[in-house]
């Protein structure tokens, strides 16, 4: 099976505050590979959350690339890029975004029905899922009754539907207690290394970066290596 790569080159974004050009990000060019794990820290306002949503392409660059094994993220169609994100990435952000008309099971359900599984297949992956990442017990609870890490899990398992090559995931126990975050960031682990996927976080918790096989730190929106 190949090896998927994510790969940024000559990445830049910018934005204009009157006629004054601030740039986030600078000349950053750096591969992800999957089966492998990545930490991307930095300050708040170092441009984190938006280099996370410059490698899904739900962002576009001021300059420079994304690819996924060489297929451009801004040549996509629309509907190239919809299937992209159906079935290659799966994103995590720091609040869980469930849909609290729908059950656990429902909510972890929805991605793999949007990608076309049959009701059937979608629920017997959720299910698995559901109870990989402790909440067998709560497939049938609504959202609101959950607490943070509990709807965190739901998350989880939601953004791991469709099995993708890369997760995503922005800030994923910002909103968690350390003992919670690292629950969390435990799970992932041990699902990553299961599936094999490629893993990127960003994150301002030392706790998160350090378990990560490879730390890239953001600064004065250049991207460097870090111990």
């Amino acid at each position: 099976m190949q090896t998927s790569l994510l790969k940024a080159e000559g990445l830049e974004k910018s934005f204009l505050e009157g006629n004054k050009e601030t740039f986030v990000l600078r000349d950053i060019s750096v591969s992800f590979s999957q089966e492998k794990t990545y930490g991307i820290t930095g300050v708040s306002g170092t441009g984190k959350s938006t280099f996370i949503q410059l490698l899904a392409g739900l962002d576009a660059p001021t300059s420079g690339t994304v690819s996924f094994n060489d297929q451009l993220l801004n040549k996509m169609t629309p509907q190239e890029h919809e299937r992209f994100l159906q079935k290659n990435v799966g994103l995590i952000f720091q609040l869980p975004y469930l849909i609290k008309e729908l059950s656990v099971l429902e909510n972890s359900m929805l991605p793999a029905i949007i990608a076309g599984a049959s009701e059937q297949e979608a629920r017997d992956t959720a299910l698995t899922l559901l109870d990989q990442v402790g909440l067998s017990d709560k497939i049938d609870a609504c959202p609101a009754s959950l607490s943070g890490g509990q709807q965190a899990r739901v998350a989880l398992a939601r953004a791991l539907a469709n099995r993708p090559a890369f997760l995503l995931a922005d800030e994923p126990t910002g909103n968690l207690d350390e003992q919670t975050g690292k629950e969390i960031i435990s799970i992932l682990l041990s699902l990553q290394k299961e599936w094999g996927m490629g893993l990127i976080i960003s994150t301002h918790d030392s706790y998160v970066a350090e378990a990560m096989e490879i730390r890239y730190r953001l600064h004065d929106g250049f991207i460097e290596p870090r111990d």
